[in-house]
């Protein structure tokens, strides 16, 4: 019967089988051995980014992270993230079971794993957003907040108003003309979504809409994620996207068209 996965093992990035080669062992200098490492062959990548996606058949360093001990011989899924990279890969299991116990969603996946991937992370997408919506973006501003902070910080009699973080966002707000609901409710012609518009490395993922841009856009309140952040700029937009999913353009050939049309 297949196993329910925790929170951590849903966050993770790299999942593959594995079978363990050797206990309090390390394939990299880097990593001090101890009864926390091993050294496991990937033996299939089931979901990974790019950076481990070829990995399959080489031996890594594996740190287990909870109370869970590994044996020799054993062979699991794995449920981990890297954490160093060099001559080999160390990556950090968040978890691991027997690869019968492999959830069926899983053990049916391509054998792509940056496709499986990029699927997983697009299904959660789509499963938490509060609308769903295809469209076109016909225009793109600076938020007012944005716009004041802005011309207060450079006014010539302004003191400053502090520095900017050099993961600054840097917001805007795109306005979508709606073609078409998918999921949630919203009943205007137009749809005001906030973005960062920063290629930071905190934010260069995020999508970058542009007027004519068009395609399937996966959203979330932005009232609820700044309750969450903990913050409420005056010019929010009705939604914001930030997630590498929540844009998908409508040449996809596979994923959101599956959703949608389910």
């Amino acid at each position: 019967m297949p196993t329910k996965t925790n929170a951590d093992s849903e966050e993770a990035r790299f999942v593959f089988k594995g079978t363990v080669q050797k206990l309090k062992a390390a394939t990299m200098s880097e990593i001090s051995a101890d009864q926390r490492t091993a050294i496991v062959r990937v033996d299939e990548v089931i979901h990974a980014p790019e950076v481990l996606s070829q990995y399959a058949g080489q031996n890594i360093t594996v740190i287990m992270g909870g109370k869970k001990k590994l044996r020799k011989g054993q062979q699991s899924v794995f449920y981990s993230n890297g954490v160093l990279f060099g001559d080999s890969v160390a990556v950090e299991a968040v978890d691991y079971h027997e690869i019968e116990k492999m959830p069926a969603a899983m053990a049916a996946a391509g054998a792509d794993p940056v496709k499986n991937l990029a699927h997983r992370d697009l299904q959660r997408r789509y499963d938490s957003a509060d609308v769903v919506l295809s469209g076109r973006v016909v225009a793109v501003r600076m938020p007012s907040d944005v716009v004041a902070a802005f011309a207060s910080s450079t006014a010539a009699d302004a003191s400053p108003i502090g520095p900017i973080s050099e993961h600054n966002p840097d917001w805007r707000i795109s306005e979508i003309q709606v073609e078409q609901v998918h999921k949630g409710s919203h009943k205007s012609k137009t749809a005001e979504i906030r973005f960062p518009s920063s290629t930071d490395v905190m934010w260069h993922e995020a999508p970058k809409f542009h007027t004519g841009q068009e395609g399937f856009f996966i959203l979330h309140k932005s009232s609820r994620v700044e309750k969450a952040a903990r913050s409420a700029p005056t010019d929010a937009g009705e939604y914001v996207a930030f997630d590498p999913a929540d844009y998908q353009p409508f040449d996809e050939a596979d994923g959101i068209r599956n959703l949608v049309g389910s």
